[in-house]
C-alpha cells in the first residue's frame, strides 16, 4: 500500500506512527525522516510531504491513502473520500481579534488567514461580509496593521499571538485518513480492512 503522512518540515507525529504501527503498518520506517521523504518497508511505501501535495497525489492515484488535517479538507474541499477520524492532533479553526476591539470592528473587517475559502464561506453563512487576506503567517497581521482579525487554528493563535482573543469557533479539526477515487475503486477491500484495524486500535486506546 502507498501511504502519505502530512508534515511540512519535520517528522510525522510519534502518536500517529504508533497508531499506524499498532494497526499492522510498517510506519516505523519513517522514524527519523523529515518531510519531504519517500521510503519503502515491508510492502508499504511511505511519502512524507505537505498535506496539499498528498491530496494531489491521492487525486492522481499516486497514493492509496493519506493522513491529513481536517482543516485542509475544509479549506480545499478536494474530491477525496474521508475514511476515518484518527482523533489525533485535535484542534479547531477559530476567528480571533485584538482584545477590546470587538465594538470598534469595521462593518467589513479584513481577516488574515491561510484559509480564505473557509473564511469566506463561514462569514457568508453568518450573513457577514469580510475581506480575507491570504497570509501563511496570519497571526502577525493584526500587529502589523494588515488585518482586524484572523481565522487560524486555535493552537497557532495561542502559541504565536496570545494577545489575540478568540471570538468564534468555526470548526473542529484532527488528523483524517483519506483516499482518492482510484484507490477506493481498485482497493476497496484493503481499505475497509485498514479502517477496521484502525478502529479496533482506536477503540482500545
Amino acid at each position: 500500500m502507498k501511504l502519505g503522512l502530512a508534515c511540512d518540515d519535520g517528522p510525522p507525529p510519534a502518536a500517529l506512527v504508533d497508531l499506524l504501527g499498532a494497526a499492522g503498518l510498517s510506519a516505523a520506517a519513517t522514524d527519523g525522516l523529515r518531510s519531504p521523504a519517500f521510503v519503502q518497508s515491508d510492502g508499504d511505501a511511505w511519502a512524507l510531504a505537505p498535506g496539499l501535495d498528498l491530496l494531489t497525489a491521492c487525486l492522481l492515484g499516486a497514493l492509496d491513502v493519506a493522513v491529513v488535517g481536517k482543516d485542509l479538507l475544509l479549506e480545499h474541499q478536494p474530491e477525496v473520500f474521508e475514511l476515518l477520524d484518527l482523533r489525533l492532533s485535535p484542534d479547531e479553526l477559530v476567528y480571533a481579534g485584538v482584545a477590546g476591539s470587538g465594538r470598534g470592528e469595521p462593518s467589513r473587517p479584513r481577516v488574515a488567514t491561510p484559509y480564505p475559502g473557509c473564511t469566506r464561506r463561514y462569514f457568508a453563512a453568518a450573513g457577514r461580509q469580510v475581506e480575507p487576506v491570504a497570509l501563511r503567517a496570519a497571526t502577525l497581521a493584526p500587529a502589523l496593521g494588515l488585518a482586524d482579525g484572523v481565522v487560524e487554528l486555535r493552537s497557532r493563535v495561542e502559541a504565536e499571538a496570545p494577545d489575540l482573543v478568540v471570538r468564534q469557533r468555526i470548526a473542529g479539526s484532527s488528523l483524517r485518513l483519506v483516499a482518492g477515487r482510484a484507490a477506493r475503486t481498485l482497493h476497496a477491500g484493503r481499505l475497509e480492512d485498514l479502517v477496521e484495524r484502525l478502529r479496533v486500535v482506536l477503540g482500545a486506546s
